[in-house]
């Protein structure tokens, strides 16, 4: 199931065909990895646009999400068993 975190984050990653794609993020003082993107989901919230991303770093899954509004990244959950 997945734990809610709720906390903003910085995220690191670069733009192939016009698609970001995010390479690692810091969180609690610890640079992460991304090792995969497993899925990339866009949303509204009233009017602000969201777009999640589900990625894979080592065993650990994460849910960030990116408000295009504000420009802000957040760690949303995490994958825990």
């Amino acid at each position: 199931m997945y734990q809610k975190i709720n906390q903003k984050i910085w995220v690191a990653g670069y733009y192939k065909d016009s698609v970001f794609r995010p390479i690692r993020f810091r969180w609690q003082n610890r640079e992460i990895e991304i090792n995969k993107i497993t899925l990339v989901s866009n949303f509204k919230d009233g009017s602000i646009k969201k777009r999640f991303y589900s990625v894979l770093a080592g065993l650990e899954l994460y849910r960030l999400e990116f408000n295009r509004e504000n420009e802000a990244w957040y760690l949303r959950e995490l994958w825990v068993d």
